[in-house]
């Protein structure tokens, strides 16, 4: 049951990622009215999610549960695994660049928002980072032969092997602070931020009644 279960669920998220964000690109790019700064940066989730998708939930699945080794060559085990780590950096960056948007809407309203142009380098910039960030991880890919059966029968699997214990340690935690741990704090600050101004402001109508009540006070005094 655990693996019709397992095939079920990498065929279910499969399909609905590769339908659900081509159905976003297709609607951005087709409608001049949807191409704003928010969408720009919805459009490049639905980039980074397309690449996880097609370049490394088949070619896990295959290897982790249909075959239990690595059939496709070391030039895409160092594609997979880099396609991989780029996919999920772009998308923790540009969730932290839509926060940022957010928040000076909210804050400074009337400051001028972040411009299409602006939001087209961001995503640039994103792109380069994420690139630069995930580059030992294509580096160092490899084919490895973990036990004798893999040894005897010929068939690696591919995993990353590093130099030095000491070298995977710092890049695995450099790699947690910059794709988890700052994003997160940097969303959890800018929405609690956002949520205390939301909140914190009356409706129009709310405050001229709290206005008049006090003035009535005040008569009746």
């Amino acid at each position: 049951y655990f693996e019709i279960t397992s095939y079920f669920l990498y065929v279910l998220i499969f399909v609905t990622a590769v339908i659900g964000n081509s159905i976003v690109l297709f609607i951005v790019q087709s409608n001049p009215r949807m191409r704003t700064v928010t969408n720009y940066f919805i459009t490049n989730l639905a980039v980074g999610d397309l690449m996880m998708t097609l370049f490394c939930v088949p070619f896990t699945f295959i290897s982790m549960f249909v075959l239990q080794y690595w059939p496709f060559g070391l030039g895409m085990c160092r594609l997979v695994n880099y396609t991989q780590a780029v996919s999920v950096l772009v998308s923790a960056y540009t969730l932290v660049a839509i926060s940022g948007d957010r928040y000076i809407a909210i804050m400074w309203p009337l400051k001028p928002r972040i411009t299409k142009t602006c939001s087209k380098v961001l995503i640039g910039v994103v792109w380069v980072i994420a690139l630069i960030t995930a580059a030992p991880i294509a580096i160092f890919s490899t084919l490895d032969m973990p036990s004798k059966w893999h040894a005897v029968c010929d068939l690696p699997i591919c995993k990353e092997i590093w130099p030095s214990k000491e070298q995977e340690s710092y890049y695995t935690t450099t790699l947690l602070m910059t794709q988890f741990v700052i994003p997160l704090l940097v969303l959890i600050y800018t929405y609690t931020r956002i949520a205390i101004v939301v909140w914190g402001k009356r409706p129009p109508g709310e405050a001229e009644n709290s206005r008049d009540q006090r003035m009535a006070k005040s008569k009746r005094k």
